[in-house]
């Protein structure tokens, strides 16, 4: 079965749209990274925060990407537009 990934955060003021920017430079990368199935990007109409929804072979799988682009330096930038560290959460996926 896959894992199914969220990764939560605030964003500071003013920041959506430098997000956006970065994401559709970086998104094309994590759709070929092995393991990946799938990923939306959600903002939360009532708050300033960010919902990534993301579907991975496995917590491996997600956990090597992650680190590759710790390595790369990508998350630093996400974090310069985010309040404070990402939530990360992982689900185990059952088709009922």
């Amino acid at each position: 079965m896959s894992v199914i990934v969220t990764l939560e955060a605030g964003l500071r003021e003013g920041c959506r749209e430098d997000l956006v920017t970065m994401l559709r430079e970086f998104l094309p990368q994590t759709r070929l990274y092995k393991g990946f199935i799938d990923i939306s990007i959600n903002f939360q109409r009532e708050s300033n925060s960010v919902l990534f929804f993301e579907e991975w072979e496995s917590v491996e799988a997600y956990e090597a990407y992650l680190a590759w682009r710790v390595e790369t330096g990508v998350m630093d930038r996400l974090g310069s537009v985010f309040v404070s560290a990402p939530d990360i959460s992982y689900f185990d996926r059952e088709d009922v």
